[in-house]
């Protein structure tokens, strides 16, 4: 069969299979058995599957997955995180679209202690959104703002979407989760700076209010009691990688008994904190071992059929400016996003793509960084962004999807400014991991 033939032989049977609503994963898993046998001759190709499989787990980067999810869950489930926001609120003075403010630095402190889209935005949503909504605050202003800073997470490290995606890319995970540190506070910056100028030009979006004026002494009390301790964990994890003192795996370690410790303070450590914390965890990890499992042997067979050398071929002789065909990837990515889950995007689109990625002599990583913002304005994008559900399961009982659609227009544009920013300027993604990493 030609190449072409074989390609639409794979991901025909993919989308027929997707089709039935069986899970992602395991329509990956169905397809890798059957087209192993087919190019194999039958059983040694399912045996050279299985050894495959068993390799992309038993991976010392793995435990940097599971150590992540924990860590997040103990601080979301021991009160720190709801005790920060708090601290928050009382530290910042009165300044436009205070609240608003308020919820984009929690959302970048959590992205960086939690790694968990989903939780990030289901603890802003439930604490600051209905304060925003009491204070007056424009729906599309509180729920774009909540969504826009929640996805953060995916690329601040601990990012578990980005240990993930560096697992299915067979590329450096410290490098990776590195590389998101600067562009994830560039965009953090870029999110707070557009709240402040879009409040500034239209002050219905964020009425003024009176806000209580708290002494000098108990900011510092707050910042020191409430805020400060997550630093310990902040630390653990990215301090440690940018000493070299630990690898990511070791860091996610250290960050995860950061959290445990940090619970003991909180004086919720328990057996209840335990169970629940580890029960979320098993739910998540189980869900990824199929993934990356699932992705391992479909870029293989990809291999094997010679989809993946024709297309680098192709890509190759390309005789226009290959920047051209990075730029394609990234609209792909996009309008898969509007109609799947990042997840499955990543599944589909890394295989395909990095051979292509390192067939034309581009930096792995910052390909990969930029992939993983364009990954975020998935989870956001209508109508079936992951994070627009989780937001409209925590908002008021009266809003329509409508008002949550709209909210999100201000931060993917923010989103696609930073991408091309990065395109324009890659050291902003390159100049730290190669400090690291020498």
């Amino acid at each position: 069969m030609e190449w072409w033939q074989l390609m639409i032989l794979i991901f025909g049977s993919m989308f027929i299979l997707m089709a039935t609503n069986y899970p992602v994963a395991f329509v990956f898993l169905s397809l890798n058995v059957g087209m192993f046998y087919f190019f194999l001759n039958g059983m040694p190709g399912i045996e050279m599957f299985v050894v495959s499989l068993f390799d992309s787990l038993f991976s010392f980067t793995m435990i940097a997955v599971v150590m992540f999810i924990l860590m997040g869950e103990i601080l979301f489930h021991s009160g720190m995180a709801f005790r920060a926001i708090n601290a928050l609120d009382k530290i910042l003075g009165k300044i436009p679209g205070r609240l608003a403010i308020v919820s984009s630095v929690a959302g970048i402190i959590f992205g960086a202690v939690s790694g968990s889209m989903m939780g990030n935005v289901a603890m802003l949503g439930s604490t600051l959104g209905p304060e925003m909504e009491k204070k007056g605050y424009k729906k599309t202003l509180i729920y774009g703002t909540i969504m826009g800073v929640g996805s953060l997470a995916i690329l601040i490290p601990p990012s578990a979407i980005g240990v993930l995606y560096a697992s299915i890319a067979q590329i450096s995970v410290g490098k990776v989760l590195i590389g998101g540190v600067i562009p994830g506070l560039i965009l953090g910056f870029v999110y707070m700076g557009s709240i402040l100028l879009r409040v500034i030009l239209n002050p219905s979006l964020a009425p003024p209010y009176e806000v209580e004026t708290v002494p000098f002494k108990r900011k510092v009390k707050y910042l020191t009691l409430d805020v400060a301790p997550l630093g310990v964990v902040i630390f653990a994890v990215i301090g440690t990688i940018l000493l070299g003192i630990a690898t990511p795996s070791e860091a996610a370690v250290l960050g995860a008994i950061g959290a445990f410790l940090l619970s003991i303070y909180n004086r919720t450590f328990g057996l209840k904190l335990i169970r629940t914390s580890a029960f979320q965890t098993f739910k998540s990890i189980a869900m990824i071992f199929a993934i990356v499992a699932a992705t391992t042997g479909f870029g293989q067979m990809l291999s094997l059929s010679g989809v993946t050398n024709t297309l680098v071929e192709m890509s190759t002789s390309f005789e226009g400016n290959p920047i051209l065909i990075l730029i394609m990837m990234q609209v792909v990515v996009f309008i898969l996003g509007c109609v799947a889950d990042i997840v499955p995007i990543m599944m589909l689109t890394i295989p395909i793509f990095f051979p292509i990625i390192h067939g034309l002599g581009y930096d792995p990583i910052w390909y990969a960084v930029i992939n993983i913002i364009n990954l975020e304005v998935a989870s956001i994008t209508p109508p079936f962004g992951m994070l627009l559900f989780v937001m409209k399961g925590v908002a008021p009982p009266d809003t329509k999807m409508t008002d949550i659609y709209k909210s999100v227009v201000p931060f993917v544009i923010c989103d696609i400014l930073v991408m091309a920013l990065l395109f324009l300027v890659p050291p902003l993604v390159t100049w730290l991991p190669s400090l690291i990493y020498k």
